[in-house]
């Protein structure tokens, strides 16, 4: 699983790549190709940053898979929560410090199940089509093949707390660490699903690290 690279806070479109974004997804891609990785299968979600990002991976590694857009995958809607939630602060939308924190108390009360008709999509129903987006993504793959889905912080975030059985709390911590174009590892088998590593981004030089 691989988040998308930076995308463009603060602007009128946050939702595509920055150019630094780019530059991180070809790192990756470059890292991918010389690791001979060669997935059997690319996944993204819908959202214009998945999708800018899956291609740049694609291009910088040399593959000729056509990538499968799964809905499953976007992010969770973070605007929806920040217009519902009584607090604000001007700052949130230039500063991604403030950003976060105002994020991080929109998400309790949007996870607490004391509101979920005031959502478009309910916490509940967030986790579980993530649930249903990672299923789908390891369905049918073979001994020795590999997906790569590209996806967003959230839905990451979920997909681990899930599977070290987790719940709020853990999903929240993982969110607010993933990085940009940062890779989960996750093997499957006979056992079920178990996560190998989290958020490995030695791919990037130190200075090329951004979380938003």
């Amino acid at each position: 699983m691989v988040r998308h690279g930076q995308a463009s806070f603060g602007t009128e479109d946050y939702d595509r790549l920055s150019p630094h974004g780019r530059d991180q997804s070809q790192a990756l891609g470059t890292y991918f190709m010389q690791a001979g990785m060669t997935p059997s299968r690319i996944v993204s979600g819908r959202m214009k940053r998945q999708r800018q990002t899956a291609q740049g991976v694609i291009d910088a590694a040399g593959w000729d898979t056509t990538p499968v857009i799964d809905a499953g995958w976007d992010e969770f809607n973070a605007s929806d929560l920040l217009k519902i939630y009584p607090e604000e602060d001007p700052s949130a939308k230039t500063d991604t410090r403030a950003f976060q924190r105002l994020l991080e108390k929109a998400s309790a009360r949007w996870a607490s199940n004391k509101h979920d008709a005031d959502y478009l999509e309910s916490f509940p129903a967030f986790t579980q089509r993530v649930d249903a987006a990672l299923d789908s993504a390891v369905d049918g793959l073979g001994p020795g093949q590999d997906a790569v889905v590209v996806s967003s912080s959230g839905a990451i975030a979920w997909a681990v707390a899930r599977l070290v059985k987790g719940g709020f709390p853990q999903w929240l911590a993982l969110n607010r660490v993933t990085v940009n174009s940062g890779v989960t590892k996750i093997v499957t088998g006979s056992s079920g699903k178990t996560m190998v590593t989290f958020n490995d981004h030695g791919h990037l030089p130190r200075s090329w690290v951004t979380y938003r």
